[in-house]
């Protein structure tokens, strides 16, 4: 094609959106520009990121389901883009005002730069689930343990800005001396992977393996990885394997020399560590921790993310450990049914802390707990309370509080568990899961007390 042809012009109003419009012989097309926050995420100091494979595979006017009205991407003409197009629509957002750098100050968390990256494929739940737009103020980066302390085992810990739950991660790391493999959705920040390094540094036989999202880690222009992880990338004990599907590897698990598995709701991303709620627990059992490494060799090794055959949760102790997906993605795998029918059989209380709630076959159940005198409590994402589940559980007069959620925990009668990495959405049957149930009342009363602690200090709808 003789792109000499091709005249485009950009438009950038006193708002901050882009106007674009490109001439190609008689073929005119209109194209309005991203808000400020998908701008920004495409310029690091100056550095032009590529549009993700969605992006390019899919550019059509998408529609996030959280709340109603427009559409927070704006349509897009039904046609290919020519490259000079969307060139012009990404260098006008590389504006001298962006506050993204590429490199941050491993010393400190900057939560604000943590801005959430929109997931265009992810079906009725169109937005990014797991990267929370309530960003607050930043906090010192935790530092690496000079020596290893065993992180206390069976033992959760709550964030966020929380020395104990900063402790179970870098407990983690610090005692590390042959591997250190890791399943992680978002490492937007350099504070934890910066940690990596250090441990790297002081354990001359250390390997680290990681598996991540890249739609969270995309590559820029320059071939760099756009996430924290590139601190990483090229080091002679690191390997690093993407998940390039349009569905998500949404997992947050690290398993340390064989023994012990690292299991919460939060990322390696600034949110996770300053503003956002999040749960973790490290469980030593060898059934656990063999099922997580069977799993992520699956991922690793084999380069597998997809549908599996239904199958068994593993179990030890109080412990079951169900993992996603399962074919067929378009309906609802075990630990769902099984979550519902243990919020069906509650008899005193139900008690929830979740982030993505798009599900309404959890809020009829919750509803129809409340009404039969069960008290219930939920605290949800501010950014689901439009939703539809959410909506009818205000309706019915359930007690609904909002945050700067993040964890997926459901406590039944203060004696059954449900927590990792799964939210209550549609996305959730075809992500890349792990699902713990914990059948232990002292466990499910530490995890009830938060909630109600949370619940407490969170505000009305």
């Amino acid at each position: 094609m003789d792109w000499v042809s091709v005249s485009v012009s950009v438009t950038v109003s006193d708002s901050g959106s882009v106007s674009v419009s490109e001439s190609h012989g008689s073929r005119d097309a209109a194209l309005l520009g991203e808000p400020d926050a998908e701008r920004r995420a495409r310029c690091t100091d100056g550095r032009l990121l590529a549009p993700t494979r969605r992006e390019r595979r899919h550019p059509v006017e998408r529609r996030s389901s959280h709340a109603p009205g427009p559409s927070r991407y704006h349509p897009v003409a039904m046609r290919a883009w020519s490259p000079l197009a969307v060139l012009a629509v990404l260098l006008a957002g590389c504006r001298s005002d962006t506050n993204v750098p590429h490199r941050r100050d491993a010393g400190t968390f900057d939560a604000e730069a943590d801005v959430p990256t929109p997931v265009e494929d992810a079906g009725a739940d169109a937005v990014d689930e797991d990267a929370g737009v309530d960003a607050g103020t930043s906090c010192p980066c935790p530092t690496l343990p000079s020596s290893c302390t065993p992180p206390p085992v069976g033992e959760p810990a709550f964030g966020p800005d929380s020395a104990a739950y900063d402790g179970l991660l870098l407990g983690t790391f610090a005692c590390a001396e042959r591997t250190l493999r890791i399943a992680i959705y978002e490492a937007a920040g350099e504070c934890i992977p910066t940690n990596l390094r250090t441990r790297l540094e002081t354990a001359p036989e250390l390997r680290v393996e990681i598996v991540f999202d890249d739609e969270q880690c995309p590559r820029g222009m320059d071939g760099r990885l756009g996430c924290g992880l590139a601190l990483l990338e090229g080091h002679p004990r690191v390997a690093l394997r993407p998940d390039d599907r349009s569905a998500l590897m949404h997992h947050k698990w690290v398993i340390e020399d064989d023994e012990r598995v690292w299991v919460a709701s939060g990322n390696f991303s600034n949110r996770s560590f300053c503003t956002d709620h999040n749960d973790a627990i490290v469980i030593d059992r060898g059934p656990i921790v063999d099922a997580y490494e069977a799993q992520f060799a699956r991922m690793f090794r084999d380069g597998q993310f997809g549908p599996t055959p239904p199958a068994e949760p593993v179990a030890d102790g109080p412990f079951r450990v169900h993992f996603g997906p399962q074919s067929p993605i378009d309906e609802p795998p075990a630990w769902f049914r099984q979550m519902i029918e243990r919020i069906g059989a509650a008899r005193t209380s139900v008690d929830a802390m979740i982030n993505a709630f798009t599900r309404t076959e959890v809020s009829d159940a919750l509803i129809a707990a409340h009404m039969r005198g069960v008290r219930v409590r939920v605290v949800v994402s501010s950014m689901y309370v439009r939703e539809a589940a959410v909506q009818a559980l205000i309706a019915s007069g359930v007690p609904v509080r909002l945050a700067t959620m993040h964890s997926k925990v459901l406590v039944v009668d203060e004696a059954f568990v449900v927590a990792g990495s799964a939210n209550w959405s549609m996305s959730a049957w075809r992500n890349n899961e792990n699902v713990l149930f914990i059948e232990d009342a002292a466990l499910a009363r530490r995890y009830a007390a938060r909630a109600a602690e949370v619940f407490a200090s969170a505000r009305a709808p």
